[in-house]
């Protein structure tokens, strides 16, 4: 009884190192409320920062951004909007977005290098003609491991509850081998 409980530990404990080989997903998403209105010749930022999502610095192997924008008039009768994106001070794009409702981009290699220095990625939209909203963003990053997400608190009450409990069966286990 006691081996096959010390196997299953150790099968237990493998799968859990095990996890940590295989790469991971993070998914930072900035929502803007009911949007922010990006007036013409104006500049608008934000910072996706991943550092409390457990990512670990230098491991991000690949990411991508995804910008949704829509029109700030319904009638589209306000003429072109045309904007240019830059990720960490390095323009992107410039763009005519009046048509575009998302933009994708993957990063590139500076970008990429940035985020891996200090998980932070700064993204700025700089309207050239018209003005336009920006609703959400999400910046998707493979990392060479999975995130380990932050240990959550658990509350005094709680843990004295979960200890006792551990208690109460290591007990009932003990009682049942001298049986």
């Amino acid at each position: 009884m006691l081996m096959k409980s010390l196997k299953s530990l150790v099968v237990t404990a493998a799968c859990l190192f095990s996890v940590n080989s295989f790469a991971g997903l993070i998914t930072d998403v900035e929502s803007f409320g009911g949007g922010k209105l990006v007036n013409s010749k104006e500049i608008f930022s934000w910072t996706h920062n991943i550092l409390d999502q457990g990512f670990t610095l230098g491991s991000a192997e690949s990411a991508s951004l995804l910008i949704q924008f829509r029109d700030d008039d319904e009638s589209k009768k306000d003429g072109p909007e045309n904007g240019h994106i830059f990720l960490d001070l390095v323009k992107i794009t410039g763009a005519e977005l009046k048509p575009v409702t998302s933009w994708l981009h993957d990063l590139g290699i500076s970008s990429l290098v940035e985020l891996n220095v200090d998980g932070a990625l700064v993204v700025t939209i700089k309207s050239l003609v018209g003005d336009f909203y920006i609703d959400r963003a999400t910046l998707s990053v493979t990392t060479k491991e999975v995130a380990v997400p932050s240990p959550i608190e658990v509350p005094e009450p709680s843990a004295i509850f979960l200890l006792g409990m551990g208690l109460l069966g290591l007990g009932l286990m003990r009682r049942k081998v001298r049986a």
